[in-house]
């Protein structure tokens, strides 16, 4: 029950401030993606059950709390949590710097998604203008605002793990 509130914390606190802070604030280029670092540590520390679980939470925390009325954000979220979760189980280490390569390949699908997103939305789309002023804006900020959320994630899964298991 402990963990459940733990990541039950972590993912609301990422999905309030992504969507509040970052999107009133306006003094950021783009909003960062910080979910998809709570699941992606979620994914390395607690597994793909709880990493998927906590996706589809993050999505519809995401859509409720700032989405833009398409609810694909939860099974977005519960993929990604799954597939990192088992690959972090047979792949590199449980540390910062594995989390950094998960975290850079999933950015890169986070781009490919909004990339899409707005293909489909918005039809007289400029590709050199979203990609300055919106999709590469968001990939650098996603990747830099997350690291602090990677470090949350690590200590709300620190009192159930082993250390051993926590490189």
């Amino acid at each position: 029950m402990g963990r459940i509130i733990l990541f039950f914390i972590l993912i609301f606190g990422s999905a309030v401030i992504q969507t509040s802070f970052f999107r009133a604030a306006g003094i950021f280029p783009a909003s960062p993606d910080l979910l998809l670092a709570a699941v992606i540590g979620i994914a390395i520390y607690d597994g793909e059950r709880s990493a998927a679980a906590a996706g589809v939470a993050a999505g519809v925390f995401a859509e409720a709390l700032g989405g833009d009325g398409v609810m694909l954000l939860p099974v977005f979220y519960l993929l990604i949590g799954y597939v990192f979760g088992i690959v972090s189980r047979f792949f590199l280490k449980k540390n910062f710097l594995s989390w950094l390569v998960y975290m850079l390949i999933a950015a890169n699908v986070r781009l490919g998604y909004s990339f899409s997103y707005l293909m489909i939305t918005e039809p007289d789309l400029n590709l050199f203008l979203a990609f300055k002023n919106i999709l590469i804006p968001e990939f650098i900020m996603t990747v830099l605002f997350s690291i602090p959320i990677y470090f949350f994630s690590r200590i709300c899964a620190r009192p159930f793990h082993k250390q051993i298991d926590m490189d």
